[in-house]
C-alpha cells in the first residue's frame, strides 16, 4: 500500500475538475508553474503535514464520452499552451461511466453536445447511466469502480468528491430519518433517494470521505449523518464559496459593525460554462438560490430586508462568471446609502484551489480519527454544515484556532523529538 491519496470525483469532466487535474498535470510535467493554496497561506498550519497535491490520484466519472483532453478545450479554462502540453498524461486519468437515478431534458442536452473518446470506444455510457436499474444496482457498480480504482492504485484511502452539476431539490420523506429506513428505500428503489444520496451511502458503506463542493442534498440527512458516525467517514459541505457569497460574507458583517441597517440586496449571476447550462434550469437553479440568498440574514440577525438573487446562462462568458450587486443601506436619520460591487472572475479556477484543500484536509483531520462532519471547514463553504457561522473572517479564524488547539502540540511534540 503506498501513501498516495485516491480520490474519486463526481463530475470528474467538468470545468472545475478538469482545471484542478490538468494542475497536477502540469506539475508532474515540471511546466514551472505554482498553484497556491489557501492552506498554504497561515502559519498555524506549517508543519501539519497535509498531503503534497502531486501524492493525489484522481480519477472519477462523468455522463460525458469526451476525453479529458477534450473537456479541458471545451471548458477554456486551462491555457491552451498548457494543454498541449499535458495531454499525453491527463488523458490516462481513470474515467468510470455516471450513474444517474433519473435524468432530465437539461442534461440530455449537455450529453448532446459531447465528442466521442476515443478511450471509451468500448463503454456503452448510455446504457451503463440512462438504463432505469434498481438502486441496488447502481451502488454495486459505483462500488466496483471504487474497489477497481483502490487496486489499480493501491493508494491510502479514497476521498469522494462531488463536483457534479446542481440537483434539483430533493424531496425529504420518511426514508431519510434513520439508516436502516434508508436502506430498506434502497432495495426499494425510493425515488426520493437522489443519485448523490446513492454516491454518498456507496462511499460510507465503503469507508471513503466525502467532499460536497456542490448545493445538493447529498450526505446531509439524519440517515447518512448516522451511517458516516458508525462507519468513521469524515464529512464536509457544501456549496463550495468561490465568488459573490464570499464577498457578502465579509461586506454584511463590515456593515454590521458599523450599526449600517441593510435596507437591501440585489445580486444578479451571469456565466456561459456547463454549470450555467444546468442553472438556467428553473428547478436544477432553485437548490443553488437556496444557499446563495441564506447567509445574509443568518450574519446580520435579522430579515427585514429585499434580498433577490439571480442567475443568468449567457453563453458568451463562458467559465468566467461575472456577478453584480447592488447594496442599500441606511445610517443616522435613516440616511440612504448604496454600494456596487462588480465582480469578475473565472470560477474554475477560484473553486480549484478550495478542493484541493478541502482533499488535503479531510485527509488529514480524517488520520486524526475525526469523523462526521467537519464544521472547523466552514469558511470553504455557502452553506456549512454543522456550524452556525457564517461571517468569513470569524470562519477562518475557526479553522486556525482548532488547528492550534488540537494540534499544535503535537506538532512542537515531533518537533522536539
Amino acid at each position: 500500500m503506498s501513501n498516495k491519496l485516491g480520490v474519486l470525483i463526481i463530475g470528474s469532466k467538468g470545468a472545475v475538475a478538469t482545471t484542478i487535474i490538468a494542475a497536477q498535470c502540469a506539475i508532474k510535467k515540471g511546466l514551472g508553474l505554482s498553484f497556491g493554496l489557501p492552506s498554504e497561506t497561515e502559519e498555524a498550519y506549517a508543519g501539519l503535514g497535509l498531503i503534497n497535491f502531486e501524492d493525489i490520484v484522481f480519477g472519477g466519472w462523468d455522463i460525458v464520452k469526451d476525453p479529458y483532453s477534450q473537456s479541458c478545450l471545451t471548458h477554456n479554462v486551462v491555457p491552451k499552451h498548457i494543454q498541449n502540453e499535458i495531454t499525453d498524461i491527463i488523458d490516462k486519468t481513470d474515467v468510470f461511466p455516471a450513474i444517474l437515478v433519473d435524468h432530465d431534458s437539461t442534461i440530455d442536452e449537455i450529453l448532446s453536445s459531447e465528442t466521442e473518446n476515443p478511450r471509451m470506444k468500448d463503454v456503452d455510457f448510455s446504457t451503463a447511466i440512462f438504463t432505469k436499474r434498481p438502486l441496488p444496482e447502481l451502488i454495486k457498480s459505483v462500488e466496483y469502480d471504487i474497489e477497481a480504482f483502490k487496486t489499480k492504485h493501491k493508494v491510502k484511502k479514497v476521498v469522494m468528491v462531488n463536483l457534479s452539476s446542481t440537483e434539483k431539490p430533493a424531496k425529504m420523506s420518511d426514508v431519510h430519518r434513520s439508516i436502516s429506513a434508508f436502506e430498506k428505500g434502497i432495495k426499494n428503489s425510493d425515488p426520493s433517494i437522489s443519485t448523490s444520496m446513492v454516491y454518498a451511502y456507496t462511499a460510507i458503506k465503503n469507508n471513503c470521505h466525502i467532499v460536497n463542493f456542490t448545493p445538493s442534498i447529498m450526505f446531509d440527512v439524519p440517515a447518512l449523518l448516522e451511517f458516516a458516525k458508525k462507519k468513521n467517514v469524515a464529512l464536509t459541505g457544501k456549496d463550495g464559496k468561490t465568488g459573490q457569497t464570499l464577498y457578502k460574507t465579509t461586506l454584511a458583517p463590515m456593515l454590521k459593525h458599523r450599526a449600517l441597517k441593510l435596507t437591501g440586496w440585489y445580486s444578479t449571476n451571469i456565466l456561459g460554462n456547463r454549470d450555467g447550462q444546468v442553472l438556467n434550469d428553473p428547478e436544477h437553479c432553485a437548490s443553488k438560490i437556496g444557499t446563495k440568498k441564506s447567509v445574509l440574514s443568518k450574519i446580520m440577525g435579522y430579515s427585514d430586508f429585499d434580498h433577490q438573487v439571480h442567475i443568468h446562462y449567457y453563453l458568451p462568458r463562458g467559465d468566467s462568471k461575472e456577478a453584480w450587486d447592488n447594496i442599500d443601506f441606511t445610517g443616522w436619520f435613516d440616511t440612504q446609502m448604496q454600494m456596487k460591487i462588480d465582480w469578475l472572475g473565472d470560477d474554475s479556477i477560484l473553486a480549484a484551489p478550495l478542493v484541493t484543500d478541502l482533499i488535503r484536509w479531510i485527509d488529514f483531520f480524517s488520520d486524526k480519527g475525526e469523523c462526521g462532519i467537519l464544521p472547523q471547514l466552514a469558511s470553504y463553504f455557502k452553506e456549512p454544515i454543522g456550524s452556525d457561522e457564517y461571517d468569513f473572517s470569524r470562519q477562518v479564524d475557526l479553522l486556525r484556532a482548532y488547528c492550534i488547539k488540537n494540534y499544535a502540540k503535537a506538532k512542537r511534540s515531533k518537533r522536539s523529538k
